[in-house]
């Protein structure tokens, strides 16, 4: 197995980020099946979507630690991960299983956004309709992988070194390398109908907030402006995630950038997704964040239980704030 110094921080660079994916996307799995209050019902459906999605997409990272270099509409993908030992075909595989995991993350974000809009203007949302949408959208994202299985691919030595102009050195030396023609597209070109309608969805809902008269009270329309802004915040993730990766992509193709070093950050990018995407969830979902919080007071208390009696106000103040919100069912 051959690698050398720019190989060696890669593959750091994605031990590390794949296992803090798993970690916080774990994490989350946990608050969704376990801490989330029934309020939440129809939309924890798409959170464990989203969370389930992007910790596969860790462990495909983890496993293929792929190096992708394209020029002149062809892409060769260097895999230091464990999957060079397992084969080309297995190789590939993997690896568009976790690009159909990162279009399937944007797809559940969307979704998110859409049972938002369409709750607000029935007034109700079944959950199996939530499981619904999942599925029904997973088909797009699931259809990359059976389209590809007779894919043609080639790991012979003097393709790959034709296709990338003869400017990687020691291609020779790593023990899986394929290429492959048409990748990038979908995970590029699906952006744009998602963040479309994703942000439709947004417009309308805000819309119908601001509208007089509506029918909910100050505090659930805080509470669904709060849940609103932070689908927006994850839906602006890729803008310095898969945008950039997307832009080094069109600029190696038409001769913008030369150098095959990029190839360690179009993948690089792309995956700091599924380990920022579980934080803001857990930050703006306030029974999780309360949890948290809770959590990490409740291991203080004891210093600061003898100064406070058990009828004082700031033993209850977290939980009366909890309550409060969770007294809409249907839309918080």
């Amino acid at each position: 197995m051959f690698v050398d110094i720019y190989d060696q921080l890669y593959i750091s660079y994605a031990s590390v980020v794949s296992t803090l994916g798993v970690l916080f996307n774990a994490f989350l799995l946990f608050l969704i099946f376990f801490k989330s209050p029934p309020c939440l019902t129809p939309y924890t459906v798409f959170l464990a979507n989203t969370s389930i999605t992007q910790l596969l997409y860790s462990i495909c990272f983890l496993l293929t630690v792929p190096r992708v270099i394209s020029i002149n509409l062809r892409i060769v993908n260097i895999y230091l991960g464990f999957s060079q030992f397992l084969g080309h075909w297995w190789s590939y595989m993997i690896f568009v299983t976790m690009l159909h995991f990162a279009v399937n993350s944007f797809l559940s974000i969307m979704l998110s956004m859409v049972f938002r809009a369409i709750s607000l203007k029935t007034l109700r949302f079944p959950t199996s309709g939530a499981f619904t949408m999942c599925i029904l959208a997973y088909l797009i994202p699931f259809s990359m992988v059976v389209s590809i299985r007779d894919i043609e691919i080639t790991s012979n030595f003097t393709i790959n070194s034709n296709y990338t102009l003869w400017q990687l050195e020691n291609l020779d030396k790593y023990r899986t390398v394929l290429s492959t023609l048409w990748v990038a597209c979908c995970v590029s070109l699906l952006c744009i109908p998602i963040y479309s309608v994703m942000f439709y969805c947004r417009y309308r809902i805000l819309k119908m907030l601001e509208r007089p008269g509506y029918m909910f009270n100050t505090t659930t329309t805080l509470q669904i402006k709060r849940l609103v802004k932070a689908l927006t915040v994850q839906s602006m993730i890729p803008v310095f995630t898969l945008f950039p990766a997307s832009l080094i992509f069109l600029s190696t193709q038409f001769h913008v950038i030369e150098t095959t070093k990029f190839g360690y950050i179009i993948i690089s990018l792309l995956s700091l997704s599924p380990t920022i995407d579980p934080l803001v969830t857990i930050y703006y979902v306030q029974p999780y964040r309360k949890y948290i919080v809770d959590l990490l007071w409740s291991e203080e208390r004891p210093l600061i239980s003898p100064f406070l009696s058990n009828n004082d106000p700031r033993f209850y103040r977290s939980r009366s704030n909890s309550v409060l919100m969770m007294r809409n069912t249907h839309f918080v």
